[in-house]
């Protein structure tokens, strides 16, 4: 696991930035953690610290801001969001600020539109239905490449499947097997494998259940089509 690089993300609405947040770190194959979580957690042998939550109103999340104080000036730092509204303007201003003056080095910001069914929105069953989307993740993960070319992890090292990747980092926990309803994962070595990946469905349970963040669940939209094509005439697990 890449142990230089963390994500800290709040996502309390419809999971839009967590989403966009679990992407970016799979890409990085870096800890994940939630706000309240990095609120009681030992931040300083991190190098660098994603800041991730959606826009509320007009700012970050306050558990995200919170977490400036726990930051130093050995941090580097980068911004992620996701908004309701077409443009960016503003919105990271306050976050950038309170970074700023900490003598934090802000590396990248990044920001898509989110799913939203606040104020008008509702007029219409939500705004920017399906966002973050697939185009929205492959941005987020170029924003990365960019702005830390050197952490870039190659998930082609260990091929386990044409969708579904083990890191290196995987100590055979046996999560992915507990979780998975159809049967795709085994242990060989003391390390996950995918012995079975017809039967993937990519629900992304293995994924959110992986405790080192060693699943990463990658498909382009027509391999989406083509897995619901497979499993069309199934009648249960």
């Amino acid at each position: 696991m890449n142990k230089d690089v963390i994500i800290i993300c709040q996502s309390i609405y419809h999971g839009n930035t967590m989403k966009l947040a679990r992407a970016l770190s799979g890409k990085l194959q870096c800890r994940l953690i939630t706000a309240s979580e990095a609120l009681l957690a030992d931040l300083s042998d991190y190098k660098i610290v994603g800041l991730a939550s959606g826009i509320y109103f007009t700012s970050h999340h306050p558990e995200i801001m919170a977490i400036v104080d726990r930051l130093n000036a050995n941090h580097k730092t980068f911004i992620i969001s996701t908004r309701g509204r077409p443009y960016l303007g503003n919105y990271h201003a306050a976050l950038k600020d309170a970074l700023t003056n900490k003598g934090i080095e802000i590396i990248g910001q990044f920001s898509t539109k989110g799913y939203d069914c606040t104020g008008p929105f509702n007029l219409i069953r939500g705004g920017n239905k399906g966002r973050p989307n697939e185009k929205d993740e492959l941005r987020g993960i170029k924003f990365i490449d960019k702005i830390m070319p050197e952490y870039i992890q190659d998930l082609t090292a260990v091929p386990n499947g044409r969708n579904v990747s083990i890191a290196p980092q995987c100590v055979g926990c046996g999560s992915c097997i507990a979780i998975c309803p159809m049967h795709v994962f085994d242990i060989k070595s003391n390390r996950a494998e995918v012995i079975n990946e017809q039967e993937c469905i990519h629900c992304g349970l293995c994924q959110k259940e992986c405790p080192d963040q060693s699943i990463l669940i990658h498909h382009t939209t027509r391999e989406l089509i083509e897995i619901v094509k497979r499993h069309s005439r199934r009648k249960s697990l």
